[in-house]
């Protein structure tokens, strides 16, 4: 049916009667579609909340992202402001500092826009993360090795300092090798360190896995890389490769991952010194891990907290 045979039909059935009831009805349908969509990205937000009350972090991010993609399209830019400010609040509470950071960014652009009431607290949320983010800067670029550990690290059994000089660093480098060996995309990526270059090889892999969106290879390959950057005494460097694969094991829902990187990144913390940063880490990955119930992974853990603390 053409064109013309289909409007043909239209008329008979008494869908427009005339172009003057052709823009009306079209009017009204585009109205009804509007408010179709906007009950939905409602309706998103609503299943986003209770998803997030339940824990399902991953999923609510997932429905909040949706509606923001809906009140775009309908150009609702205060609600769209509004659940990005949301979806900040969110990776803030899972201690994603960047994350939480971009979202409020965009959302004070669209408040910047139209001037709402909101736009002064997203601004003040923005400035509350850059003075968080420069501070930890600045811890990771301090170098104290004598610094103590703060009362919650007392109350978790470990030592009150590290004597760096009794840290057994070839130990702990296979203590390092273990933990990562417990990752499932281990075994494929592991082998990479038996090249004379693992680095080059490594870059390439995880370039491979960007192209094809496997998540999981990238967070894996960045664990390795860290742990090979570390090795060659480029700390800094790792704690950078650690963090990323951090934030990828946690996009995904990978506890294993998120533990063993938490492990990586809290090692690294004490070898520059700032123990108080580091036992945070390790606390948080322990009880990521006990919560596991994987005896192997935990004697693992274990261990390489003997090689840290002596």
């Amino acid at each position: 049916m053409n064109g013309q045979d289909l409007f043909k039909s239209m008329m008979v059935l008494g869908i427009f009667d005339s172009k003057e009831d052709s823009k009306t009805t079209i009017k009204k349908l585009l109205e009804q579609l509007w408010e179709y969509q906007e009950a939905e990205a409602n309706l998103m937000v609503e299943i986003a909340t209770m998803q997030y009350e339940d824990g399902d972090t991953k999923n609510a991010i997932g429905f909040l992202e949706k509606s923001v993609e809906i009140y775009h399209e309908l150009g609702f830019t205060e609600q769209e402001a509004v659940i990005l400010d949301l979806i900040g609040d969110v990776y803030f509470n899972m201690d994603d500092t960047q994350r939480a950071y971009d979202h409020y960014q965009h959302s004070f652009k669209l408040c910047s826009k139209i001037d709402t009431p909101l736009k002064e607290e997203v601004l003040n949320k923005i400035k509350e993360l850059e003075d968080e983010i420069e501070a930890l800067k600045e811890k990771v670029e301090e170098d104290a090795a004598d610094a103590s550990l703060k009362t919650e690290s007392q109350k978790s059994g470990y030592p009150e300092s590290v004597d760096e000089e009794k840290i057994d660093y070839e130990e702990l480098g296979r203590r390092l090798d273990d933990i990562i060996g417990f990752l499932d995309e281990s075994a494929v990526y592991g082998t990479y360190q038996k090249y004379k270059n693992p680095m080059g090889r490594l870059k390439e892999a995880y370039e491979m896995a960007v192209n094809i969106g496997d998540e999981k290879g990238e967070a894996a390959l960045l664990l390795i890389m860290g742990d090979v950057s570390l090795k060659a005494e480029k700390t800094k460097n790792s704690l950078e490769l650690f963090t990323k694969s951090l934030n990828l094991f946690r996009k995904v829902g990978n506890e294993k991952g998120e533990a063993i990187s938490r492990l990586m990144i809290g090692t690294t913390y004490f070898l520059l010194g700032n123990t108080d940063e580091g036992s945070v880490y390790l606390r948080h990955s322990m009880e990521i891990i006990k919560s596991l119930k994987d005896k192997d992974i935990e004697k693992a853990a274990l261990a390489l907290l003997n090689s840290i603390y002596g």
